[in-house]
């Protein structure tokens, strides 16, 4: 069975809601398959697990806000982080410096 469409709409109910609370239950039943189903085709079809990939668009979001000089506390809550440190770490992973380097650069 080709999965693709549903992944492809699930990209876009994920990028429309970025800053909402997302958890895999309720992006699987938006899709209208269950967590582990949609989990398992997630990741076949994108080669990423389903919060991975909402991390990094996240993530991705995160580094414009941080360079426009938003505090990093503020950006971490903003995109669902539980702390600052949490974001800290997640977008040192992702870019290969600290938060703090880019506001200062």
């Amino acid at each position: 069975m080709d999965y693709t469409e549903s992944i492809e709409k699930t990209k876009v109910f994920i990028s429309e809601h970025l800053y909402d609370e997302l958890t895999a239950e309720n992006i699987a039943s938006n899709a209208g398959y269950s967590v582990f189903h949609f989990c398992r085709i997630f990741k076949e079809e994108t080669g990423k697990s389903l919060m991975s990939y909402v991390r990094e668009k996240r993530l991705e979001l995160a580094e414009s806000d941080i360079e426009k000089g938003e505090s990093t506390l503020e950006v971490a809550l903003k995109y669902g982080f539980e702390t600052q440190s949490g974001f800290a770490r997640a977008y040192e992973r992702k870019f290969g410096e600290r938060p703090t380097k880019r506001m200062n650069a």
